[in-house]
């Protein structure tokens, strides 16, 4: 039987006036959005990092590299469902996940439960399993005054199984 595992994933972008601002899948309306190739769905690559490094199997770049024209303008929430189907063929499936996601000057709050159901669709998760949590960073920092946006992810796989 396989073990119990951890893992971590953080991710952090700069925005930019006039980009979507994609997390966890969802559009959420805001002046400034990811100046990144993909959508760049912070929360989303957060969520494969700590996939990855659950399995011990990289990170979001050496799976979905940045200069992969197949990456480009890519929906981030497809790299979970991808990665999710590597933990499975593991013998693994996600036992619980946590998450945070700062951003200081866009209200996420109205946006959670979306987030929440989409991560645990493209994980094959019960919703009962997936958090997402929004900070403000109180106007600190990067993230405080609306010059980045990032998410932060913990989670823990187990056997798979009835």
């Amino acid at each position: 039987m396989e073990a119990p595992r951890i893992g971590t994933g953080w991710d952090v972008h700069r925005l930019v006036a006039g980009r979507r601002l994609v997390l966890g899948g969802v559009d959420v309306p805001a002046p400034a959005g990811f100046d990144t190739h993909s959508d760049g769905d912070v929360l989303s690559h957060a969520v494969v990092d700590a996939l990855a490094g659950a399995i011990a199997d990289g990170d979001l770049g050496v799976h979905f590299p940045e200069d992969d024209p197949d990456a480009d303008e890519a929906r981030s929430l497809g790299f979970v469902v991808a990665f999710a189907a590597r933990v499975r063929e593991r013998g693994l499936q996600v036992v619980s996940l946590d998450s945070f996601v700062v951003h200081g000057t866009v209200r996420l709050r109205p946006h959670l439960d979306a987030m929440r159901a989409n991560l645990a669709d493209a994980l094959g998760a019960p919703l009962d399993r997936v958090s997402v949590k929004a900070r403000s960073a109180d106007g600190l920092g990067p993230e405080g005054r609306g010059e980045a946006c990032s998410a932060s992810v913990t989670l823990l796989l187990g056997p798979s199984g009835p």
